[in-house]
């Protein structure tokens, strides 16, 4: 498998790992099993969508790279 597939796949696993983790986050708040204050909720979620959105600009870049290598 080439290298820039590989890196492309684990971005997308990250990616996919980040948002269950928001997922799970989220309905252990509103669910009451996660006993954490509105700020702290807050920042949380906030930084996990700020990963996530890096994943997701990391893999379109590597996305972009890929393709304009195999048009060359």
């Amino acid at each position: 498998m080439p290298k820039e597939t590989t890196i492309f796949i684990i971005c997308l696993l990250a990616l996919f790992a980040d948002a269950l983790f928001l997922w799970q986050t989220t309905s252990f708040r509103f669910g009451g099993n996660l006993l954490i204050d509105n700020f702290y909720g807050g920042a949380m979620i906030a930084v996990q969508i700020a990963v996530a959105l890096a994943l997701l600009w990391l893999s379109y870049n590597l996305l972009r790279k890929i393709i304009d290598r195999t048009l060359d």
